[in-house]
């Protein structure tokens, strides 16, 4: 590695969390292609086209490097690669193909109305109070229970995914041992899942799993792993904080609460606007396949590459007044959920989950804000954007139920 555009850049740093938006504006003007020392090494691509570019070129900026989509890299035994994330087309196209019908728009929404007893059965927990921690209280179990009902798994199996996801997501720079435990318990519960089909095949997505044929051969133990790691955690996790993310904006915007319970056909494109302007996943790696020359740098083969979505998602070359968070903001052509071939296959889940918990949350709890004896804590890693807690305050039975 040879750069003139080194920067120290540590997104798991207590700066880096407590605002990162102020050191994207920095590399997008001064190391659009810069190189940080930090984690190993690894290049930061920060501009909207470059990250759009190097989301829709996978034969150069790859992610079939088991371990290297995060930053630091997350060496496993046996390279187990999380199924589809951390596989290249034309492979990924097989492993995806196979079951994208349970992640259909018009599948996904045959669960709205349940998801808003959900969320009401949740909300009815804490409503007398006048006052919750969304995070713990709201939104982790909303959308873990959501996922549960969605893959027909036990609902109380979504207290273990909790449990798991956060030693392996926050925990793993701070307690590597307690992240390497938590995934060998996951591990073992997918093998444990995916036995019990093996003997009663429930039409369910874990069955499915057992069909996928990749040049006709049924998936490898290693390979079912990775694809059962990757439903429960991968997409749970960044709609649980865009939930909280949300709620938080709105917490401290009480004019943009009545604008949304006074014209409710405004939600969607709220959520769509609340995932560009606090996306949850803020960056992700790649892994570059080939030397790449970009805005006079030289990327070598071999070398990890971040590709900001956090930073695209601000980028003042494409969206108007990009620091602003506007409900009406159309066009929003963001990349929270990536784009190409590894664009999230959950997207229609994650989408309904933030309607529904966000716009319940509304019609039940506000007007609501932040707690003044307690502030939220930002998670601790910065290639996630959410809270590990976050208390709020309502006014119980100023509204009624609707």
């Amino acid at each position: 590695m040879s750069s003139d555009c080194k920067i120290d850049f540590d997104h798991h740093s207590e700066a880096f969390v407590r605002d990162p938006y102020v050191q994207y504006r920095r590399l997008r003007e001064e190391c659009p292609a810069g190189f940080s020392e930090q984690h190993g090494g690894f290049w930061m691509l920060s501009r909207y086209d470059d990250v759009r570019q190097a989301l829709l070129d996978h034969d150069t900026y790859s992610s079939a490097h088991p371990g290297r989509v995060a930053i630091p890299n997350t060496p496993r035994d046996g390279g187990t690669a999380m199924i589809p994330i951390e596989v290249d087309p034309p492979e990924h196209t097989q492993y995806r193909t196979q079951i994208t019908k349970f992640f259909g728009k018009a599948k996904v929404e045959e669960l709205a109305e349940p998801a808003s007893d959900l969320a009401d059965s949740i909300i009815d927990s804490f409503l007398e109070r006048g006052r919750c921690e969304v995070v713990k209280e709201f939104s982790e179990p909303f959308f873990s229970k959501l996922l549960a009902m969605f893959l027909r798994l036990p609902i109380t199996d979504s207290d273990l995914w909790i449990e798991w996801a956060a030693a392996i997501f926050a925990g793993r720079s701070s307690d590597p041992d307690g992240a390497e435990d938590a995934r060998r318990e996951l591990i073992q519960y997918v093998d444990q899942l995916l036995n019990e089909r093996k003997k009663s095949d429930q039409s369910d997505l874990f069955s499915a799993l057992l069909d996928i044929r990749l040049n006709g051969e049924p998936l490898t133990q290693n390979e079912l792993r990775g694809y059962g790691m990757e439903i429960l955690l991968a997409g749970r996790e960044a709609t649980i904080d865009g939930i909280s993310n949300s709620i938080a904006f709105l917490a401290d915007h009480i004019h943009d609460q009545e604008r949304l319970l006074s014209k409710a056909d405004l939600l969607p494109t709220a959520v769509e606007e609340f995932l560009r302007w606090n996306s949850p996943i803020q960056l992700l790696g790649r892994v570059a396949n080939k030397d790449i020359s970009l805005h006079g740098e030289e990327i070598r083969a071999g070398e990890s590459v971040a590709v900001i979505y956090g930073s695209a998602n601000r980028d003042e070359r494409k969206f108007p007044r990009p620091d602003e968070c506007l409900l009406d903001r159309k066009p929003n052509a963001h990349l929270a959920f990536g784009l190409g071939p590894h664009t999230c296959i959950g997207l229609h889940l994650a989408r309904l989950g933030l309607r529904i918990g966000i716009g319940r949350f509304l019609n039940r709890l506000s007007p609501f804000n932040l707690s003044t004896q307690t502030v939220g804590t930002l998670k601790p890693n910065g290639d996630a954007r959410g809270y590990l807690s976050l208390p709020l305050c309502f006014e119980f039975g100023k509204r009624t139920r609707t």
